[in-house]
């Protein structure tokens, strides 16, 4: 029963509030400012992509003409033998070409997942750090993810007199203030 009490007295303190996650970082302007930023490096690498692949479309062409007049018999077998090298040679380099069309590609990918990553990072660091501000100010202990357009994304499937933050979290992260604010130096000291 005293626990029972004890929990009660402790529930009575506690102050929840509740943030959407997805709209916020919908809603966010740097988010969408860095999807758009990605969207235009993939685009680049894509215009890059393309370019070497028209080449290697060439060099192939180059290839399966150098195939058929190698072989042709009205052709004088030194002269044969030398469209025959010639081909072996443009072989290679196709096979050079696609090894470094792949590794292209793969490093292209990785710098984009890489950014990605870094960018979300980054993003959530900051949206975290406002909606921890807001919660604090108000005094809210709790502040959970109540995602409304996908309710299993969230952790919240209802709630009830909750105060909802998304729409400060949102105005204050697109506000020129948090710039500044996110900028200031850290007063949390070092553990130790």
């Amino acid at each position: 029963m005293l626990g029972l009490l004890t929990f009660s007295a402790a529930a009575n303190d506690l102050k929840i509030a509740t943030v959407d996650l997805s709209r916020v970082l919908n809603d966010y302007d740097k988010a969408r400012e860095a999807l758009n930023n990605l969207k235009l490096k993939e685009v680049s690498f894509r215009k890059e992509l393309d370019g070497l692949s028209l080449e290697g479309q060439q060099l192939l062409k180059e290839v399966n003409r150098l195939q058929e007049t190698a072989s042709e018999s009205a052709l004088s077998a030194m002269e044969r033998e030398q469209r025959r090298k010639r081909f072996e040679s443009k072989v290679q380099d196709l096979q050079s070409f696609r090894m470094r069309y792949d590794d292209f590609r793969a490093q292209k990918e990785t710098e984009l997942k890489v950014s990605l990553e870094q960018s979300n990072k980054q993003i959530l660091e900051q949206v975290v750090l406002v909606t921890r501000t807001i919660g604090d100010k108000e005094g809210f202990n709790l502040v959970l993810n109540a995602n409304k357009t996908n309710p299993a994304a969230g952790d919240v499937v209802f709630s009830k007199g909750v105060t909802d933050l998304t729409d400060k979290v949102l105005a204050a992260l697109n506000s020129s203030k948090t710039e500044t604010a996110l900028k200031a130096p850290s007063t949390v000291e070092p553990k130790r």
